[in-house]
């Protein structure tokens, strides 16, 4: 059975009746499976997501048009069920009632642009001198792909197919829906298909782009290429051999324009440059960023040593370091410069803010196995170690005071 939605794609309200309404529960969440008599609500299928809408119900006085904004019911999903399409929503709705149902028109007519777009280029990219067939689509929230059966596409190739594409939607081509009476029918033969789903029974919907493609498809579409405005093929993925092309197509490029400008307006400030200075600016940041990462680190084992030599110098048997901040390269030269002194001494290093730090105890290992677990505990965190050294994670540096008052009381 074909529904309204794939017979005038471009009908935006339709009046229809229930014909059942169950309560379902998703999760811990209840719902209502609401199946009509027809519908202009398109139910997810053939690559593409599911319209959403709303259902005025009609009052009894039809005369009383002003109770219909007060009987909305928000429909979140439409999924197919043994050729029925059946209507999610969070109210129920009478058997019987009539009902004045609405689709949410800018979702319905950038899937419409997604998804013809997404047949021509599947189209260009079958036909010589390429032989990409497609082998899946998926239409995203804000980009498609369709998954080309080639291990890779190289960036000419991908421009001279966004070319050729670009230049059949210029020319206006007409799309047009051709019904069959099953799927036996003769006149399938030169229709395109990934195949039809196996309860599939009834009329088989055929789209045709003049003179480029006929595809087997169950989805809504334009009515002419002009509609699709353009089409910019992104970037390339490789998937199990095969390659995921990225695509957009209508009104999704001017959205990612302006993202891509917006960025760029932010990355002038920030750079204080033009975007054809871009790439050196960021790649000069880049090379500085890892020579200032060198000279931190060097200074920082550089500070560990000098602060270990203080250390071995003084007369404390509990040495006690605290750093603001994570710094492995002081971490792991403070412990080597120490290994000797822990063999007789003990080591409290903390190293983070309130909310998030870290410790490290070292000493000897009779004494590190012994006190580990009770210092952990006195900073209120956790941590696991052995061969003398105790290591793990707390919040409250408050407590530090008191684990070392801890340390020295039970280090004989």
């Amino acid at each position: 059975m074909l529904l309204k939605c794939q017979k005038e794609p471009f009908l935006q309200q339709l009046t229809s009746k229930v014909i059942s309404c169950n309560e379902v529960k998703k999760g811990k969440k209840k719902h209502y499976e609401i199946v009509l008599e027809d519908t202009i609500l398109f139910a997810e299928g053939g690559g593409q997501p599911c319209d959403h809408g709303v259902l005025r119900v009609i009052p009894s006085d039809v005369n009383d048009i002003e109770k219909l904004s007060l009987n909305n019911v928000k429909v979140h999903d439409v999924q197919r069920k043994h050729g029925t399409a059946v209507h999610y929503t969070d109210k129920s709705v009478a058997v019987g009632s009539e009902v004045n149902m609405e689709v949410d028109w800018k979702r319905r007519y950038d899937h419409m642009q997604q998804h013809t777009g997404q047949h021509l280029l599947s189209a260009i990219a079958e036909q010589e001198p390429y032989n990409y067939k497609t082998v899946s689509w998926n239409l995203g929230a804000t980009i498609c792909h369709v998954e080309l059966n080639t291990p890779s596409i190289s960036d000419e190739v991908k421009l001279e197919i966004e070319q050729k594409v670009n230049s059949l939607i210029q020319s206006g081509r007409p799309v047009t829906t051709k019904v069959y009476a099953s799927k036996d029918d003769q006149g399938l033969s030169s229709a395109h298909t990934r195949g039809l789903p196996a309860d599939h029974t009834g009329p088989v919907r055929v789209i045709e782009i003049e003179g480029v493609d006929e595809n087997m498809c169950c989805g809504t579409h334009l009515n002419s290429l002009a509609q699709l405005q353009m089409i910019k093929l992104l970037h390339t993925e490789s998937k199990r051999g095969n390659t995921l092309l990225y695509f957009v197509c209508g009104d999704r490029v001017l959205n990612t324009l302006q993202s891509a400008l917006e960025v760029q307006q932010k990355l002038n400030v920030l750079l204080s440059s033009p975007p054809e200075l871009f790439a050196s600016m960021v790649e000069k940041l880049s090379k500085d960023n890892r020579t200032a990462r060198k000279n931190a680190e060097k200074l920082s084992e550089e500070l560990a040593s000098l602060h270990a030599t203080t250390l071995i110098n003084s007369s404390d048997r509990v040495l006690v370091v605290q750093r603001p901040t994570p710094d492995s390269e002081y971490s792991l030269t403070l412990q080597r410069d120490l290994r000797d002194t822990c063999e007789k001494r003990l080591l409290l290093l903390t190293m983070g803010e309130q909310g998030g730090a870290q410790f490290v105890f070292r000493g000897p290992v009779e004494v590190v196995d012994k006190l580990g677990k009770g210092l952990a505990q006195k900073l209120g965190g956790k941590g696991g170690g052995r061969d003398g050294k105790f290591q793990g994670k707390f919040s409250d540096l408050a407590l530090v005071e008191g684990a070392v008052q801890y340390l020295k009381e039970n280090f004989e």
